[in-house]
């Protein structure tokens, strides 16, 4: 007699293309009683794919994915989430082209599986319209990369933005990151040529050697779009973006940025400092922060009297010395190597020689006689890492904080490398932040805040496994990756009417009725496995 989960279980598979749903213990249950499954992989990949679903699941971001819906759609003949699900384990492969899907991932059954696809599906695909006009053997797997290429893109700006701010809201729930956080924001000129539709074009000046060895500067022409994104120092996770034209000033963006992050970050973390560069540098902003009782620090321009005046009471010994020696380490194993690092720098406070700084309209009394500046501190840095600047120092660092440790704003900007290293170029390749699926603006946008978004929950996932290995150092993400797969190469996914489990090979043998004379502690004995899935009674 059939029961109502064997019927449901039949619909989902049949009807509804939802993922498969995990559950060892039904599958166990099939093993013992001889019962057919639909099929047996090993789990390599599938390891990565089936603890991420779950993560996903768990932090509560999994219904985001199940909601987004492109626009447009006319005929539906595989269920959106599907197209979001492949794009996500493209994304998380590091998949870069769009034409090496049907060998990399379509044809993995256990990956295909996962994301919904049946048997029947994966082998023949999902339609079968003018497969007599075919000129060459179909590519593996249930449909082509170019369906996938269209349907993503019909994602629009509004929704990606909402998913990512989303996933960001979901981590600060589960409280991925601390109570108070930094964030740290940056931009980056996302290159393209000029046959990409809508891309906006900029002039920049480039050195370039030429004939005669001589360094010499030209201005360029480039086109693209650019990337604006705030990251959180510890955990190095976006906080908020934008995707704007590749002309557009960055300091067009910063309340915005912040707005969005603090937003995202609701009361589950505070953003309490901004870290920025001198491209965000803009007096009415700086102002606009303090109001809003956060903290800023960010490098002021050669030019500026704020500068000089900085400089000046650094070199006349007016304010706050810090002296700092400390040892670094480089390299790996026998190549590992220390490097003794020198720092000093000095805080100065009340400097009002930086006449932008205020509302909007505070600028434009400056020239009258009762023009009074309001009250900035500094950090003027005299040695940075071994390199010697003088008694008035080279970099000056602007901030509302106090100053009486400067050593701790120095360091809150020096983290502001972190932005450029371990989000931006990791986004840019190792994550393919330059490869969307189509050449136009949309695809662009889309591929950059899906992107983030996927780097965001993976970087969070890796996290949490790190912090489970207690006393194992922290490693980057592809060696992370490759020891997930070693960790998980002795075992095996077994699905079985819209189920799935994971089992290790010698649990699975077990099950089967295999006896083992020294099974691996990690199992234990038959009778232990039969305890773990509930068939006790069943031996």
């Amino acid at each position: 007699m059939q029961s109502r989960t064997d019927v449901t279980t039949n619909l989902v598979e049949r009807l509804d293309w939802r993922c498969a749903r995990r559950d060892e213990s039904r599958i166990a249950r099939r093993l013992w009683q001889k019962q057919a499954v639909d099929a047996i992989y090993s789990l390599e990949e599938g390891a990565i794919l089936d603890e991420f679903v779950h993560f996903l699941d768990e932090m509560g971001v999994l219904p985001r994915w199940q909601v987004l819906q492109g626009d447009e759609i006319q005929r539906e003949m595989v269920d959106f989430f599907q197209y979001v699900m492949l794009y996500g384990m493209k994304t998380l492969f590091g998949i870069e082209s769009m034409n090496a899907l049907p060998s990399l991932l379509f044809s993995d059954e256990a990956a295909m599986r996962l994301a919904g696809f049946n048997a029947v599906q994966i082998r023949d695909g999902i339609c079968q319209r003018s497969h007599e006009k075919r000129q060459r053997e179909k590519a593996p797997g249930p449909l082509c990369p170019d369906t996938l290429a269209d349907n993503i893109v019909k994602l629009s700006l509004e929704a990606m933005e909402a998913f990512l701010n989303g996933v960001v809201h979901d981590l600060a729930q589960a409280r991925v990151f601390a109570r108070q956080v930094t964030g740290i924001v940056d931009g980056t000129d996302l290159e393209t040529t000029a046959r990409y539709e809508g891309c906006g074009q900029a002039t920049r000046k480039r050195k370039i050697t030429d004939k005669r060895g001589q360094v010499r500067e030209i201005e360029v022409t480039v086109y693209g779009w650019k990337l604006l994104v705030m990251i959180e120092v510890r955990t190095k996770i976006p906080l908020a973006a934008k995707v704007v034209q590749i002309q557009d000033h960055e300091a067009s963006f910063t309340r915005e940025l912040v707005t969005q992050a603090q937003a995202n970050l609701a009361h589950h973390a505070r953003l309490c400092r901004v870290v920025f560069d001198r491209g965000f540098l803009d007096g009415a902003d700086l102002w606009w922060l303090a109001q809003q009782g956060l903290g800023f620090v960010v490098p002021a321009k050669e030019n500026m009297r704020v500068t000089a005046d900085a400089r000046a009471l650094a070199a006349a010994e007016t304010g706050v010395v810090a002296h700092r020696v400390h040892t670094v380490a480089h390299g790996q194993g026998k190549h590992r190597w220390r490097e003794r690092l020198e720092t000093e720098v000095v805080g100065v406070t009340a400097l009002t020689t930086y006449d932008q700084y205020g509302p909007e309209e505070h600028a434009q009394h400056q020239y009258r006689k009762d023009f009074d500046g309001h009250p900035l501190n500094a950090v003027v840095v005299r040695k940075w890492h071994n390199r010697d600047y003088g008694p008035g120092g080279k970099v000056v660092f602007l901030t509302n904080e106090a100053v009486a440790k400067p050593l701790t704003i120095f360091d809150a900007y020096d983290d502001r490398s972190l932005i450029e290293n371990c989000c931006i170029k990791e986004s840019k390749q190792a994550w393919n932040l330059k490869h969307p699926p189509k050449k136009t603006e949309r695809a662009v946008q889309v591929h950059v805040l899906f992107t983030l978004a996927m780097f965001a929950l993976a970087t969070a996932y890796r996290l949490r496994a790190e912090q489970a290995a207690v006393g194992d150092e922290p490693v980057g993400w592809q060696r992370w990756r490759r020891q997930l797969i070693q960790q998980n190469r002795d075992k095996v996914i077994i699905f079985a009417q819209g189920w799935y489990g994971i089992f290790h090979v010698a649990e699975y043998s077990l099950l089967l009725g295999v006896r083992l004379r020294e099974p691996p502690p990690q199992v234990g004995s038959r009778r232990d496995v039969l305890k773990k899935y509930g068939l006790v009674g069943h031996a």
